[in-house]
């Protein structure tokens, strides 16, 4: 660490592992090449910040991706140049999606001549462009603090998302002074509230809507706005609707939440027709996976937008009133204005509406966790209701079931913030985001409910679990293969006249694969579990053992239990 701010020489990587230290991170992940050992050798000389290894890359960018997600702090991957940033693109995509702050270190070849060609070099920058923030290169020792310091800045709110730095052997090694820079000096000020008169506006706009809709991103948590969010929607008597759930956006144990909208047009249509004014809080919710004929949001309904990213605003769809400013604070700012002028009646059916609404979704979906919960093969419904019941209060649930595609919040209930964390991106983030979340939360017990494919795209993570004795709960759904796949070659034949659908389908089975056999030969506690009855035991001895573990759940190829809930998530 840095002695006030007198001046030290160290090499250059040393004074970005300091600045690093400074911002409180206490753990770094990567994989070792021949680009990245002066850096990692300097590391190993720091104390209070250790090197996590992982098996390949895509482990390690899941493990910093989770480790950022739950301790607020950055995470910090380093990898091997070319390769080693390729192996970890997708769970790369992962953290921009979910704007995560993950800084990604790549080790460079050294390159003394323009002219001359680098071993497995490449332009770094056009690789990673769609999925980052910014990439460069450090060319100069000099630059090392500047770069580290801008990237720094760059990976944080308004808009998070990931950054890549790459330095070069020589950089890394060479001797520079170092002096502190001041952490704070790079966190903007996030104060940001529109003018009265907008206000004002925007308040008598939702005053006068008769059918209200909020539709929340991921921007409410990441400026600490759920409570915020909750005491607006009560004033106003309004559903919240969420884009892309990765964390825990608006209490699914409230009355008013309608979770995550499925990413179909049709899904956002009828959400946004059902609004004559429409409030969207943050950005990127209308993402979609079809081609929709007519616009998603129609003319009649109004829209105000409120987020901290002045590009974002009225971009998608015509608005009415475009607020830059933080939720956290623009949200109480409309609810002052709100006391009064809500016509109370209309309010108080609202809420009458929407409860009783959700006390019949909520029927409906114990209906079918309760169905035939004994039976076996084990029905997906029973599984949800056995795990549910074996979590302790102040556990945190890491989701990636491809095939229930971002929905466990309607099913289990995730009220506090940093509870629940998710992903609808690229398969392989699961196990190794469970066991990075585990270590930015060693004080709480952290459960990963994962499917066997996307466990399969990254397995390889068990190792650094037992390596470090990480002490996390990997709860695997074994359906004996591809369920997503299958579901999408089903849903293709609906369509068109493919005879051949079925056949690719089931091309996706892997029924004999045994799980627990695969933890167990990384030297991670398994136990396969057939009968439902045996699971809430099965999952609370594991969570008890406060180490690595793997449950592997042996639940029905079709998904029964699983397809319903999905049938009625879809309207």
């Amino acid at each position: 660490m840095s002695n006030g701010n007198s001046a030290q020489e160290m090499t250059a990587s040393t004074a970005m592992w300091t600045m690093l230290q400074e911002e409180g991170i206490d753990c770094i992940f990567g994989v070792c090449g021949i680009t990245n050992v002066p850096m990692l050798h300097d590391l190993y000389a720091m104390e209070g910040i250790r090197f996590i290894h992982a098996a390949n890359e895509a482990a390690a960018m899941g493990m910093a991706d989770g480790y950022s997600r739950t301790s607020g702090k950055p995470g910090v991957v380093v990898v091997h140049s070319a390769a080693g940033l390729s192996y970890a693109m997708a769970n790369l995509q992962n953290a921009y999606a979910s704007g995560s702050r993950v800084l990604v270190i790549v080790g460079q070849q050294d390159a003394p001549r323009e002219w001359a060609e680098r071993f497995m070099g490449i332009d770094l920058a056009p690789m990673v462009s769609q999925v980052t923030k910014g990439c460069w290169e450090i060319t100069s020792a000099d630059e090392a603090q500047l770069s580290v310091n801008r990237a720094l800045r760059d990976m944080s709110a308004p808009s998070p998302r990931p950054v890549v730095l790459s330095m070069t052997t020589a950089v890394q090694k060479a001797r520079i002074s170092y002096r502190a820079m001041p952490p704070d000096g790079r966190r903007m000020a996030l104060d940001i509230l529109p003018s009265d008169s907008a206000l004002q506006a925007t308040a008598q706009m939702i005053a006068a809507a008769e059918s209200p809709v909020i539709f929340a991103s991921r921007a409410v948590a990441d400026v600490d706005a759920v409570a915020e969010l909750v005491a607006f929607a009560e004033t106003i008597g309004a559903p919240v609707y969420t884009g892309n759930e990765d964390k825990v956006i608006f209490p699914s144990g409230n009355p008013l939440s309608r979770g995550m909208v499925m990413q179909q047009a049709d899904s956002m249509r009828n959400m946004a027709s059902s609004a004559d004014v429409l409030i969207t809080i943050g950005n990127e919710l209308f993402k979609y996976s079809d081609a929709p004929d007519t616009p998603l949001v129609p003319e009649s309904t109004r829209v105000i937008q409120i987020d901290l990213d002045s590009s974002q605003l009225a971009r998608f769809c015509p608005t009415q009133q475009a607020l830059l400013a933080n939720p956290k604070l623009a949200l109480p700012a409309l609810q002052q204005r709100l006391e009064g002028m809500v016509d109370a009646g209309k309010r108080a059916a609202r809420m009458e509406r929407l409860a009783g609404e959700y006390r019949q979704r909520e029927e409906f979906v114990q209906g079918v966790l309760d169905q035939d919960w004994q039976d076996t093969p084990m029905r997906w419904g029973a599984a949800f209701r056995e795990i549910a019941s074996a979590l302790p209060e102040n556990a945190i649930v890491v989701d990636e079931l491809a095939s229930f595609y971002g929905q466990l919040p309607k099913v289990m209930k995730f009220d506090e913030p940093g509870s629940y964390f998710g992903h609808c991106e690229a398969l392989g983030w699961g196990v190794p985001a469970t066991l990075g979340v585990a270590l930015g939360a060693p004080e709480r017990p952290v459960v990963g409910i994962l499917g066997d494919g996307g466990a399969m795209f990254c397995v390889q993570a068990l190792w650094s679990a037992a390596k470090y004795d990480i002490p996390a709960v990997m709860i695997i759904m074994n359906n004996g293969g591809y369920g997503c796949m299958r579901g999408l070659f089903m849903m293709h034949t609906f369509e068109v006249e493919a005879p051949l659908e079925v056949e690719l389908g089931n091309s996706y089975d892997v029924g004999e694969l045994n799980l627990c056999d695969l933890a167990a030969s990384f030297g991670v506690t398994a136990k396969r579990v057939t009968d439902p009855t045996d699971v809430q035991s099965v999952v609370s001895e594991m969570i008890a053992l406060k180490k690595p573990a793997v449950v592997e759940l042996m639940v029905c190829p079709e998904g029964s239990g699983m397809v319903d809930l999905l049938m009625e998530f879809y309207k």
